[in-house]
């Protein structure tokens, strides 16, 4: 594999520069979307929701999230500059509107008081999240009582694909369902379901922040 590759991909864990750019852009197409199309249909969207999208990359899962919470106010964080000015940039009518915002933000210290979300999702991006016990802690925090957190992920943690890639992209963690269930619990969360994909190793994990 060249440099130039490596460098590439490099940015899925921190999007910078131009290549970081084009990566942003490839997050809202293809694969990426039809991935959280299927996570989404483990959770449900209550039209007056309050929804966290953390890591939220190039901005498409905030748009469509939009689109289920007719009533509701759709927040994305990333701790890219320019993952958040892309996500910006997508949302730009509804954060004129009120309906969205977007932060720059470390998920071991997110800036939302306690109990803001009603559900929190993480696309593709817990792989580089820094110390789960920390990370998903903080997550289960900003939820409300009875909110969900969902993990949709494009490995089981032991796919031959994924293996692959993380041997090639510095500081990306794979993990299975189970551990994940694992980590969640550890942070408090309860009722932790796990689905996977029939035909491709895509898993979705859920907890919710007991009442």
């Amino acid at each position: 594999m060249g440099l130039f590759t490596k460098k590439y991909l490099s940015n899925t864990r921190k999007p910078k520069g131009f290549m970081g750019k084009k990566m942003v852009s490839v997050m809202n197409e293809g694969t990426h979307q039809r991935l959280s199309d299927w996570g989404m249909q483990y959770v449900s969207f209550d039209a007056g929701a309050h929804v966290l999208d953390m890591g939220c990359g190039g901005g498409a899962n905030i748009q469509k999230m939009l689109g289920k919470v007719s009533d509701g106010h759709v927040s994305g964080a990333d701790y890219s500059d320019i993952s958040v000015a892309k996500s910006r940039e997508v949302n730009k009518d509804a954060i004129s509107e009120g309906r969205c915002d977007v932060v720059r933000a470390d998920v071991t210290k997110l800036p939302f008081e306690e109990g803001t979300f009603d559900l929190i999702t993480a696309f593709e991006t817990v792989y580089f999240w820094p110390d789960l016990n920390v990370s998903f802690r903080e997550i289960a925090r900003v939820l409300k009582k009875g909110g969900i957190f969902m993990i949709t992920n494009e490995s089981t943690g032991t796919d031959e694909t994924s293996v692959h890639f993380h041997n090639i992209i510095d500081g990306m963690n794979l993990y299975t369902p189970e551990e994940l269930r694992k980590y969640m619990e550890n942070a408090g969360l309860e009722a932790v379901d796990i689905h996977q994909d029939e035909k491709e190793p895509w898993i979705c994990v859920t907890g919710r922040r007991p009442l």
